[in-house]
């Protein structure tokens, strides 16, 4: 279980479960869901022995493919994804194939989770690039660049996407309003090179928005 790896809250049915990156699963959670204990199984001959065998397969200490998180939240008993399957077969069936399909695509790198994460580094990069571009603009004009302005820009690209002049929470946008929100900081970028004027680039970038939505329609503020 990779130290800096990403906690991921993926909803079964209604239950938020603890996933990370690399496949890691929060074995004490979701053993709630069924009214089970991590303890138990692992106090199974069977287990142990399943355990150790894959500890020789995989050339590693048994210990190494369970983790105890303190903490009020994800706290509890992690364990190797090679181990959760079996772990959350014991549970339910059901749950053990969602669980299965879970873990692959995690470590496969096309969960959605994924998705979500490229298309905040995109809209991250593109607002850098529209913050550079708003500076080189007015510097060549002789005008200083204050917060303000960067702030303007940003609220004005959050009300093409959102409707709203105001901050947006990026954590909760969802994978393809995070993209719709990186076209939008490209397109102000162009805009802004050119000298387009704030209220023509306000009317460009709403109609970038609803282009976009006819194409591929998303409920805004919907996390991935």
């Amino acid at each position: 279980m990779t130290v800096k790896s990403n906690i991921i809250a993926l909803d079964y049915q209604g239950a938020s479960l603890g996933f990370t990156n690399d496949g890691w699963f929060n074995a004490t959670a979701a053993a709630e869901r069924f009214g089970k204990r991590p303890v138990d199984w692992l106090a199974l001959d069977s287990t142990q022995d399943y355990i150790a065998t894959l500890a020789e397969f995989s050339k590693c200490e048994k210990s190494s493919l369970l983790k105890t998180r303190r903490g009020r939240y994800n706290g509890g008993t992690w364990m190797h994804p090679k181990l959760a399957v079996p772990f959350a077969r014991w549970l339910d069936t059901r749950f053990a194939i969602w669980c299965d399909l879970q873990i692959d695509a995690l470590i496969r790198g096309d969960h959605a989770h994924h998705d979500r994460l490229r298309a905040r580094d995109a809209a991250a990069a593109s607002f850098k690039v529209m913050a550079e571009v708003l500076r080189l603009v007015r510097s060549e004009a002789g005008k200083a660049t204050q917060p303000h302005h960067y702030q303007n820009e940003s609220r004005l690209v959050n009300w093409a996407l959102a409707g709203e002049f105001k901050a947006l929470d990026r954590a909760a946008l969802g994978a393809a309003d995070l993209a719709l929100l990186a076209g939008l900081e490209a397109r102000n970028a162009v805009l802004l090179a050119r000298g387009v004027a704030y209220a023509a680039r306000k009317t460009v970038l709403e109609q970038h928005a609803l282009d976009w939505r006819d194409v591929e329609p998303r409920k805004i503020g919907r996390a991935a």
